[in-house]
Protein backbone atom coordinates (compact mmCIF):
# COMPACT_ATOMS: atom_id res chain seq x y z
CA UNK A 1 0.00 0.00 0.00
CA UNK A 2 1.17 3.45 -0.91
CA UNK A 3 0.17 6.50 1.71
CA UNK A 4 -1.31 9.44 -0.54
CA UNK A 5 0.04 12.99 1.02
CA UNK A 6 -1.48 16.39 -0.22
CA UNK A 7 -0.07 17.26 -3.42
CA UNK A 8 1.29 21.54 -3.02
CA UNK A 9 -1.55 22.92 -5.37
CA UNK A 10 -4.01 21.08 -2.87
CA UNK A 11 -2.16 22.45 0.12
CA UNK A 12 -2.31 25.98 -1.16
CA UNK A 13 -6.38 25.69 -1.75
CA UNK A 14 -6.80 24.37 2.24
CA UNK A 15 -4.70 27.51 2.88
CA UNK A 16 -7.07 29.77 1.12
CA UNK A 17 -10.21 27.47 1.67
CA UNK A 18 -9.68 28.87 5.49
CA UNK A 19 -10.50 31.96 4.42
CA UNK A 20 -13.69 31.22 2.91
CA UNK A 21 -15.02 29.88 6.36
CA UNK A 22 -13.20 32.59 8.02
CA UNK A 23 -15.48 35.64 6.00
CA UNK A 24 -18.75 33.95 5.82
CA UNK A 25 -20.60 36.23 7.91
CA UNK A 26 -18.62 39.34 6.77
CA UNK A 27 -22.09 40.68 5.02
CA UNK A 28 -23.45 43.50 7.20
CA UNK A 29 -26.42 41.74 6.64
CA UNK A 30 -27.05 38.46 7.80
CA UNK A 31 -29.99 37.65 5.60
CA UNK A 32 -27.27 37.74 2.48
CA UNK A 33 -24.89 35.33 4.30
CA UNK A 34 -23.72 31.89 2.14
CA UNK A 35 -25.57 28.90 3.25
CA UNK A 36 -23.82 25.95 3.74
CA UNK A 37 -24.28 23.20 0.93
CA UNK A 38 -22.01 20.86 2.04
CA UNK A 39 -19.06 20.39 3.80
CA UNK A 40 -16.87 17.94 4.11
CA UNK A 41 -13.35 18.09 5.94
CA UNK A 42 -11.52 20.96 4.23
CA UNK A 43 -13.96 21.25 1.21
CA UNK A 44 -16.70 24.02 1.79
CA UNK A 45 -19.91 24.77 -0.47
CA UNK A 46 -21.45 27.48 -0.07
CA UNK A 47 -24.85 29.37 -1.94
CA UNK A 48 -26.56 32.96 -1.54
CA UNK A 49 -29.84 33.33 -1.90
CA UNK A 50 -30.14 36.33 -3.39
CA UNK A 51 -33.70 37.03 -1.14
CA UNK A 52 -35.74 37.76 -5.41
CA UNK A 53 -32.99 40.40 -6.22
CA UNK A 54 -31.43 40.34 -9.70
CA UNK A 55 -28.39 39.02 -9.48
CA UNK A 56 -25.28 40.27 -11.57
CA UNK A 57 -21.46 38.75 -12.12
CA UNK A 58 -18.54 40.93 -12.72
CA UNK A 59 -15.10 39.44 -13.50
CA UNK A 60 -11.52 41.36 -13.78
CA UNK A 61 -7.88 41.06 -12.57
CA UNK A 62 -5.03 42.45 -11.36
CA UNK A 63 -2.98 42.88 -13.96
CA UNK A 64 0.80 42.84 -13.69
CA UNK A 65 1.12 44.79 -10.42
CA UNK A 66 2.37 41.48 -8.70
CA UNK A 67 5.70 41.80 -10.53
CA UNK A 68 6.43 44.33 -8.10
CA UNK A 69 6.12 41.50 -4.78
CA UNK A 70 7.77 38.93 -7.15
CA UNK A 71 10.90 41.60 -7.84
CA UNK A 72 11.53 42.73 -3.76
CA UNK A 73 10.72 38.95 -2.72
CA UNK A 74 13.58 37.86 -5.06
CA UNK A 75 15.49 40.19 -3.45
CA UNK A 76 15.03 40.07 0.30
CA UNK A 77 12.42 36.56 0.31
CA UNK A 78 10.11 38.38 2.79
CA UNK A 79 6.73 36.80 1.88
CA UNK A 80 4.70 39.82 2.99
CA UNK A 81 5.58 41.45 0.08
CA UNK A 82 2.50 39.43 -1.61
CA UNK A 83 -0.14 40.73 1.46
CA UNK A 84 -1.30 43.59 -0.39
CA UNK A 85 -2.22 42.32 -3.75
CA UNK A 86 -5.54 40.80 -2.55
CA UNK A 87 -6.55 44.48 -1.90
CA UNK A 88 -5.88 45.31 -5.71
CA UNK A 89 -7.59 42.82 -7.33
CA UNK A 90 -10.58 42.54 -5.42
CA UNK A 91 -11.22 46.49 -5.38
CA UNK A 92 -11.36 46.08 -9.64
CA UNK A 93 -14.09 44.12 -8.74
CA UNK A 94 -15.85 45.53 -5.69
CA UNK A 95 -15.35 49.50 -7.07
CA UNK A 96 -17.24 48.43 -10.36
CA UNK A 97 -20.09 46.81 -8.47
CA UNK A 98 -20.20 50.53 -6.23
CA UNK A 99 -19.98 52.91 -9.21
CA UNK A 100 -23.61 51.23 -10.28
CA UNK A 101 -24.77 51.61 -6.68
CA UNK A 102 -25.30 47.47 -6.54
CA UNK A 103 -24.51 45.80 -3.59
CA UNK A 104 -21.60 43.09 -3.17
CA UNK A 105 -21.95 39.89 -1.84
CA UNK A 106 -18.94 37.77 -2.42
CA UNK A 107 -16.37 37.01 -4.56
CA UNK A 108 -15.01 34.01 -5.92
CA UNK A 109 -11.31 34.32 -7.33
CA UNK A 110 -8.55 31.72 -9.15
CA UNK A 111 -4.73 32.89 -8.24
CA UNK A 112 -2.52 31.61 -10.86
CA UNK A 113 0.89 30.53 -9.81
CA UNK A 114 4.36 28.85 -11.40
CA UNK A 115 4.42 27.01 -8.64
CA UNK A 116 2.75 26.43 -4.75
CA UNK A 117 5.77 24.90 -3.25
CA UNK A 118 6.42 27.94 -1.43
CA UNK A 119 3.90 27.83 1.64
CA UNK A 120 5.22 31.09 2.92
CA UNK A 121 4.07 32.40 -0.09
CA UNK A 122 0.64 31.13 -0.22
CA UNK A 123 0.17 31.87 3.56
CA UNK A 124 0.88 35.56 2.70
CA UNK A 125 -1.65 35.54 0.33
CA UNK A 126 -4.63 33.91 2.22
CA UNK A 127 -3.64 36.74 5.15
CA UNK A 128 -3.79 39.25 2.49
CA UNK A 129 -7.27 37.64 1.02
CA UNK A 130 -8.79 37.84 4.42
CA UNK A 131 -7.83 41.28 5.65
CA UNK A 132 -9.11 42.95 2.30
CA UNK A 133 -12.49 40.75 2.67
CA UNK A 134 -12.47 42.22 6.38
CA UNK A 135 -11.94 45.29 5.16
CA UNK A 136 -14.41 45.09 2.16
CA UNK A 137 -17.37 43.82 4.44
CA UNK A 138 -17.46 40.79 1.89
CA UNK A 139 -17.12 37.23 2.14
CA UNK A 140 -14.88 34.92 0.00
CA UNK A 141 -17.24 32.41 -1.41
CA UNK A 142 -14.70 30.01 -3.11
CA UNK A 143 -11.24 29.60 -5.06
CA UNK A 144 -9.08 28.07 -7.11
CA UNK A 145 -5.58 28.45 -7.21
CA UNK A 146 -3.62 26.49 -10.11
CA UNK A 147 -0.30 25.35 -10.93
CA UNK A 148 1.23 26.42 -13.54
CA UNK A 149 4.56 26.19 -14.24
CA UNK A 150 6.30 27.99 -17.05
CA UNK A 151 2.89 29.31 -17.92
CA UNK A 152 3.00 31.92 -15.06
CA UNK A 153 5.11 34.62 -16.35
CA UNK A 154 6.49 37.23 -14.22
CA UNK A 155 9.83 37.69 -12.18
CA UNK A 156 11.89 35.39 -9.99
CA UNK A 157 11.15 31.83 -8.94
CA UNK A 158 7.76 32.43 -7.32
CA UNK A 159 5.25 33.98 -10.06
CA UNK A 160 1.68 34.72 -9.34
CA UNK A 161 -1.31 35.93 -11.73
CA UNK A 162 -4.79 36.80 -9.78
CA UNK A 163 -8.19 37.22 -11.08
CA UNK A 164 -11.62 37.37 -9.53
CA UNK A 165 -15.39 37.31 -10.52
CA UNK A 166 -17.92 39.41 -7.94
CA UNK A 167 -21.61 38.19 -7.02
CA UNK A 168 -23.68 41.43 -6.49
CA UNK A 169 -27.51 42.29 -6.44
CA UNK A 170 -28.96 45.18 -7.58
CA UNK A 171 -31.70 47.11 -6.21
CA UNK A 172 -34.33 48.99 -8.55
CA UNK A 173 -34.55 52.32 -6.86
CA UNK A 174 -30.19 52.40 -5.96
CA UNK A 175 -29.01 51.45 -9.42
CA UNK A 176 -26.85 54.73 -10.18
CA UNK A 177 -28.00 54.75 -13.93
CA UNK A 178 -26.43 58.37 -14.65
CA UNK A 179 -30.18 59.25 -16.00
CA UNK A 180 -30.77 61.74 -13.31
CA UNK A 181 -27.91 63.64 -13.75
CA UNK A 182 -28.14 67.18 -13.86
CA UNK A 183 -25.58 70.45 -14.67
CA UNK A 184 -24.47 71.98 -11.36
CA UNK A 185 -24.69 68.79 -9.77
CA UNK A 186 -21.61 68.93 -7.07
CA UNK A 187 -18.87 66.25 -7.42
CA UNK A 188 -17.59 64.18 -4.05
CA UNK A 189 -13.79 62.97 -4.43
CA UNK A 190 -12.44 60.20 -2.13
CA UNK A 191 -8.67 59.95 -2.09
CA UNK A 192 -6.50 56.98 -3.27
CA UNK A 193 -2.67 57.05 -1.59
CA UNK A 194 -1.84 54.17 -4.05
CA UNK A 195 -1.51 53.62 -7.60
CA UNK A 196 -4.41 51.09 -7.73
CA UNK A 197 -3.89 48.14 -10.37
CA UNK A 198 -3.51 50.42 -13.10
CA UNK A 199 -0.90 52.26 -15.72
CA UNK A 200 1.60 49.95 -14.20
CA UNK A 201 3.28 49.38 -17.57
CA UNK A 202 4.02 52.96 -18.18
CA UNK A 203 5.31 52.78 -14.42
CA UNK A 204 7.66 49.49 -15.13
CA UNK A 205 8.67 51.43 -19.01
CA UNK A 206 10.13 54.71 -16.90
CA UNK A 207 11.66 52.55 -14.06
CA UNK A 208 13.72 50.43 -16.60
CA UNK A 209 14.44 53.42 -18.98
CA UNK A 210 16.35 54.56 -15.97
CA UNK A 211 18.01 51.71 -15.10
CA UNK A 212 19.63 51.64 -18.72
CA UNK A 213 20.66 55.28 -18.74
CA UNK A 214 22.59 54.71 -15.63
CA UNK A 215 24.66 52.49 -17.23
CA UNK A 216 24.99 54.06 -20.66
CA UNK A 217 22.69 52.56 -23.32
CA UNK A 218 20.10 54.87 -24.96
CA UNK A 219 17.13 52.30 -25.77
CA UNK A 220 16.00 49.36 -23.73
CA UNK A 221 17.03 47.22 -26.69
CA UNK A 222 20.25 48.40 -27.15
CA UNK A 223 21.03 47.30 -23.47
CA UNK A 224 19.40 44.30 -23.65
CA UNK A 225 20.81 43.52 -27.07
CA UNK A 226 24.77 44.20 -24.86
CA UNK A 227 23.99 42.12 -22.50
CA UNK A 228 22.51 38.97 -24.63
CA UNK A 229 25.59 39.15 -26.80
CA UNK A 230 27.80 39.12 -23.93
CA UNK A 231 26.25 36.25 -22.73
CA UNK A 232 25.79 34.20 -25.86
CA UNK A 233 29.53 35.45 -26.66
CA UNK A 234 31.22 33.87 -23.18
CA UNK A 235 29.06 30.76 -23.71
CA UNK A 236 29.94 29.95 -27.09
CA UNK A 237 33.48 31.14 -26.79
CA UNK A 238 34.56 28.21 -24.77
CA UNK A 239 33.63 25.92 -27.63
CA UNK A 240 35.44 28.33 -29.98
CA UNK A 241 32.45 29.05 -31.89
CA UNK A 242 30.79 32.94 -32.62
CA UNK A 243 27.18 33.48 -32.91
CA UNK A 244 26.98 36.70 -35.14
CA UNK A 245 24.81 39.51 -33.45
CA UNK A 246 22.47 39.64 -35.81
CA UNK A 247 21.80 36.63 -35.38
CA UNK A 248 21.42 36.47 -31.47
CA UNK A 249 17.69 37.74 -31.18
CA UNK A 250 16.70 35.01 -34.14
CA UNK A 251 18.49 32.35 -31.86
CA UNK A 252 16.65 32.94 -28.80
CA UNK A 253 13.04 33.96 -30.62
CA UNK A 254 13.31 30.51 -32.26
CA UNK A 255 14.29 28.88 -28.42
CA UNK A 256 11.51 30.01 -26.82
CA UNK A 257 9.36 30.03 -29.57
CA UNK A 258 8.21 33.79 -29.31
CA UNK A 259 9.52 37.60 -28.99
CA UNK A 260 12.09 37.29 -26.91
CA UNK A 261 11.78 41.12 -25.57
CA UNK A 262 8.74 40.13 -24.71
CA UNK A 263 10.06 38.04 -21.65
CA UNK A 264 13.10 40.58 -20.68
CA UNK A 265 12.62 41.69 -17.53
CA UNK A 266 14.99 44.27 -16.90
CA UNK A 267 15.99 44.45 -12.86
CA UNK A 268 14.86 47.92 -12.00
CA UNK A 269 13.80 46.93 -9.02
CA UNK A 270 17.73 46.77 -7.80
CA UNK A 271 17.88 50.84 -8.25
CA UNK A 272 14.53 51.57 -6.98
CA UNK A 273 13.24 49.61 -4.80
CA UNK A 274 11.71 52.21 -2.83
CA UNK A 275 9.41 53.09 -5.74
CA UNK A 276 8.92 49.14 -5.81
CA UNK A 277 7.64 49.77 -2.71
CA UNK A 278 5.99 52.69 -3.04
CA UNK A 279 3.34 51.16 -5.82
CA UNK A 280 2.92 48.02 -3.80
CA UNK A 281 0.39 49.82 -1.71
CA UNK A 282 -3.07 48.36 -1.70
CA UNK A 283 -5.59 49.90 -3.02
CA UNK A 284 -8.41 51.47 -1.64
CA UNK A 285 -11.84 49.48 -1.16
CA UNK A 286 -14.55 52.06 -1.67
CA UNK A 287 -17.64 49.66 -1.59
CA UNK A 288 -18.76 49.54 1.94
CA UNK A 289 -18.77 53.81 2.21
CA UNK A 290 -21.15 53.30 -1.19
CA UNK A 291 -23.10 50.68 0.67
CA UNK A 292 -23.73 52.52 3.70
CA UNK A 293 -24.88 55.90 1.45
CA UNK A 294 -27.27 53.97 -0.06
CA UNK A 295 -28.81 52.76 3.08
CA UNK A 296 -28.04 49.24 2.48
CA UNK A 297 -30.25 46.80 0.90
CA UNK A 298 -33.38 47.81 2.44
CA UNK A 299 -33.12 51.11 4.39
CA UNK A 300 -33.79 54.25 2.91
CA UNK A 301 -30.67 55.93 1.17
CA UNK A 302 -28.88 58.22 3.26
CA UNK A 303 -27.34 60.55 0.37
CA UNK A 304 -28.76 60.93 -3.37
CA UNK A 305 -26.20 59.46 -5.75
CA UNK A 306 -27.13 60.77 -9.34
CA UNK A 307 -23.57 59.14 -10.84
CA UNK A 308 -20.64 57.59 -9.82
CA UNK A 309 -17.19 56.57 -10.93
CA UNK A 310 -14.50 54.20 -10.14
CA UNK A 311 -10.82 55.73 -10.97
CA UNK A 312 -8.64 53.23 -12.90
CA UNK A 313 -7.57 52.70 -16.02
CA UNK A 314 -7.47 56.36 -17.80
CA UNK A 315 -7.81 57.88 -14.74
CA UNK A 316 -10.02 60.65 -14.73
CA UNK A 317 -10.65 62.25 -18.10
CA UNK A 318 -11.51 58.43 -19.04
CA UNK A 319 -13.89 57.46 -16.05
CA UNK A 320 -15.22 60.47 -15.31
CA UNK A 321 -16.57 60.58 -18.80
CA UNK A 322 -18.22 57.56 -18.72
CA UNK A 323 -19.89 58.69 -15.96
CA UNK A 324 -21.65 61.45 -17.84
CA UNK A 325 -21.28 60.80 -21.33
CA UNK A 326 -24.35 58.97 -21.76
CA UNK A 327 -26.01 62.68 -20.57
CA UNK A 328 -24.02 64.62 -23.17
CA UNK A 329 -22.83 65.85 -19.80
CA UNK A 330 -18.93 67.33 -18.33
CA UNK A 331 -17.47 67.50 -15.63
CA UNK A 332 -15.41 70.85 -14.04
CA UNK A 333 -12.95 69.17 -11.27
CA UNK A 334 -10.17 70.41 -9.16
CA UNK A 335 -8.82 67.64 -6.91
CA UNK A 336 -8.33 68.54 -3.71
CA UNK A 337 -5.54 66.02 -3.06
CA UNK A 338 -2.09 65.39 -3.77
CA UNK A 339 -0.32 62.76 -6.21
CA UNK A 340 -0.30 59.38 -4.56
CA UNK A 341 3.98 59.15 -3.34
CA UNK A 342 4.61 56.62 -6.04
CA UNK A 343 3.49 58.84 -8.66
CA UNK A 344 5.67 61.94 -7.62
CA UNK A 345 8.61 59.19 -7.71
CA UNK A 346 7.67 58.29 -11.37
CA UNK A 347 7.22 61.75 -12.53
CA UNK A 348 10.41 62.80 -10.65
CA UNK A 349 12.61 60.07 -12.40
CA UNK A 350 10.74 60.45 -15.72
CA UNK A 351 11.86 64.30 -15.13
CA UNK A 352 15.78 63.33 -14.96
CA UNK A 353 15.84 61.52 -18.26
CA UNK A 354 17.20 62.76 -21.11
CA UNK A 355 14.65 63.94 -24.05
CA UNK A 356 13.92 60.95 -25.55
CA UNK A 357 12.87 59.24 -22.50
CA UNK A 358 11.24 62.76 -20.73
CA UNK A 359 8.98 62.04 -23.59
CA UNK A 360 7.54 58.47 -22.02
CA UNK A 361 5.03 60.78 -19.67
CA UNK A 362 4.27 64.58 -19.09
CA UNK A 363 1.71 66.48 -16.96
CA UNK A 364 -1.34 65.86 -18.96
CA UNK A 365 -0.63 62.15 -19.66
CA UNK A 366 -0.19 61.32 -16.45
CA UNK A 367 -3.79 62.55 -15.56
CA UNK A 368 -4.60 59.38 -18.33
CA UNK A 369 -2.69 56.69 -16.64
CA UNK A 370 -3.05 57.08 -12.90
CA UNK A 371 -6.01 58.26 -10.35
CA UNK A 372 -3.57 61.45 -9.07
CA UNK A 373 -5.13 61.27 -5.50
CA UNK A 374 -8.62 60.39 -6.87
CA UNK A 375 -9.83 56.77 -6.35
CA UNK A 376 -13.51 57.26 -6.77
CA UNK A 377 -15.93 60.17 -7.28
CA UNK A 378 -19.83 60.59 -6.56
CA UNK A 379 -22.41 63.71 -8.50
CA UNK A 380 -24.98 64.14 -5.70
CA UNK A 381 -28.22 65.37 -6.30
CA UNK A 382 -27.79 68.26 -4.01
CA UNK A 383 -24.93 70.30 -1.69
CA UNK A 384 -26.97 68.83 1.14
CA UNK A 385 -26.12 64.87 -0.12
CA UNK A 386 -22.85 65.75 -0.67
CA UNK A 387 -22.17 67.38 2.79
CA UNK A 388 -23.73 64.49 4.23
CA UNK A 389 -21.37 62.43 1.82
CA UNK A 390 -18.74 64.05 2.81
CA UNK A 391 -19.38 63.46 6.62
CA UNK A 392 -20.27 60.07 6.26
CA UNK A 393 -16.88 59.41 4.22
CA UNK A 394 -15.05 60.77 7.40
CA UNK A 395 -17.00 59.09 10.39
CA UNK A 396 -16.19 55.75 8.15
CA UNK A 397 -12.23 56.53 7.74
CA UNK A 398 -12.04 58.09 4.63
CA UNK A 399 -10.78 61.46 2.93
CA UNK A 400 -13.12 63.02 1.06
CA UNK A 401 -13.65 66.27 -0.20
CA UNK A 402 -15.69 68.49 -2.84
CA UNK A 403 -14.09 68.59 -6.26
CA UNK A 404 -16.28 70.64 -8.52
CA UNK A 405 -19.86 69.76 -10.60
CA UNK A 406 -21.18 68.70 -13.34
CA UNK A 407 -21.52 71.14 -16.53
CA UNK A 408 -23.28 70.64 -19.83
CA UNK A 409 -20.59 71.22 -21.75
CA UNK A 410 -18.94 67.61 -23.17
CA UNK A 411 -15.66 68.18 -21.70
CA UNK A 412 -13.36 66.73 -18.76
CA UNK A 413 -11.90 69.61 -17.13
CA UNK A 414 -9.25 68.26 -14.27
CA UNK A 415 -7.36 71.55 -13.05
CA UNK A 416 -5.41 73.12 -15.55
CA UNK A 417 -6.57 70.37 -18.50
CA UNK A 418 -9.63 70.18 -20.46
CA UNK A 419 -10.50 66.92 -22.89
CA UNK A 420 -13.48 67.01 -24.96
CA UNK A 421 -15.47 64.22 -26.15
Amino acid sequence: MTELSPDQKGAASLTLGEVIVQTRTNFPDPRFHPIVLSESGQSHRYGIDTQGFTSWLNADGIGTKPEFAERLFSEDGDPSHFETLAFDTFAMIESDVARNGQILLGIAHIIDTNTAENADVISALARGTKKACDEGRFPLLNGETAELGYRSSGYGRTRVNWNAVGLSITVPNKFISGERLKPGQPIVALRETSLRSNGLTKARKILETNYVYRRGFPTLEEYTMDVLSEFVAECTGKYNFQLPRSLTMDFFNHLLGHNFFEQVLIPWHKDFPEVAEEILKPSTLYGKLIYEAQGGVYKDKLVDITGAAHISGGGVPEKGKRMVEDQGLGLHIHSPFPDPKGVKMLMNLARGLPDKGRKLIDERSAYQQWNRGIGFMVATSTLADADTFVKLAGDMGYEAAMAGEVVEAQVIALNNYVWRY
